[in-house]
């Protein structure tokens, strides 16, 4: 009897064991900055709260008793730092990495998003486009879907968006984020290149009212550049622009670069210290974006002479070869 005891108890003991390694768990590393903070555990697409945690002496610990795969964001202070699959399984995420790791799901994810970031390094709009619409084919039964679903959204035409949604879960069909950039895409419908330029409201260097319309020249070709001083890719592609202002400027291209989301103090400052010599709105705030429908900055817009949109979305390289084809154009 005390033999078959025993047996059952190691038994139960190793059962246990089993269930505690299948269930979910995130372990997170942070530096010093992160001590006594608050970590939340949200659903991506309606950011709802699984769970929440505090840092203590560099260590958090998020553990589930529901193994049911869902993609979650891991926010500190408010802010998005890194993405998690909740699934069967110990994952790791620290302070320097934006997605976890040691799980199948979230190692699939880590390897598809460093893919993604070389991508955007790129600048290229329709390669995303392309990689984000595979991504979600290939990953729309499992959890990895939420997230590429929304990026494609995020970009995408109107018509492509409800061909989308016409066949997607109901968790992404029916998700806040994916209503909100379904608005934005219904914003790029009506501003897409052939239609007029729409209008609005900023400062000027001395804080004086202004508007788009004032820096928009009637018979030149007038690039819009929507940027913001806390924006890397922004500041990285402004020697592009300084060369294609310098080659273009007597050529019947004027740039006008519009700060949104700023402070005009950084925007001036950031002005100054990259030599940014063409006009710039300032304190637009959100109002592009609520007008033009774009999700992420840099974004350019070309407007011609009529002051009809001819393009949008495009990197430098792209305008400068466009404007090579329509200059050549006029003049035949």
């Amino acid at each position: 009897m005390k033999i078959r005891s025993y047996i059952i108890g190691c038994a139960a003991s190793l059962l246990m064991l089993s269930s505690c390694a299948k269930q979910p768990r995130l372990d997170i590393s942070l530096s010093d900055r992160f001590e006594g903070q608050d970590i939340q555990l949200v659903n991506f697409l309606d950011s709802t709260l699984i769970a929440e945690t505090k840092v203590v002496e560099g260590k958090a610990e998020i553990t589930r008793p529901d193994s049911t795969p869902v993609f979650a964001a891991v926010m500190i202070d408010g802010r998005t730092r890194a993405f998690y699959v909740i699934e069967p399984g110990t994952a790791f995420v620290n302070d320097s990495t934006n997605s976890a790791i040691g799980t199948p799901l979230n190692d699939k994810f880590a390897s598809m998003l460093a893919q993604l970031d070389s991508i955007e390094d790129l600048d290229d709009m329709p390669t995303y486009l392309d990689f984000v619409k595979k991504a979600y084919n290939e990953n729309k039964n499992n959890p990895l879907g939420s997230y590429f679903g929304i990026e494609w959204i995020k970009y995408a035409d109107l018509q492509e968006i409800d061909s989308l949604l016409n066949e997607a879960s109901e968790s992404l069909k029916n998700s806040p984020k994916t209503r909100h950039y379904v608005d934005f895409a219904r914003l790029r419908d009506t501003t897409s290149p052939g239609k007029k330029f729409v209008d609005f409201e900023g400062e000027c260097a001395d804080g004086k009212p202004t508007t788009l319309a004032a820096f928009v020249k009637p018979g030149a070709y007038t690039l819009i550049d929507f940027w913001a001083s806390w924006c890397p890719y922004c500041i990285k592609e402004i020697p592009d622009l300084s060369a294609l202002n310098e080659k273009w400027k007597e050529r019947g291209l004027n740039i006008v670069g519009v700060a949104v989301r700023d402070v005009p103090e950084d925007s001036k400052a950031a002005i100054n210290k990259h030599d940014i010599t063409w006009p710039v709105m300032f304190n637009t705030q959100r109002r592009p974006y609520d007008i033009y429908g774009f999700s992420g900055i840099p974004h350019h817009i070309l407007i011609g002479p009529e002051g009809e949109i001819i393009s949008r979305g495009e990197s430098v390289p792209q305008i400068e070869a466009r404007l090579d084809a329509l200059l050549n154009q006029e003049k035949k």
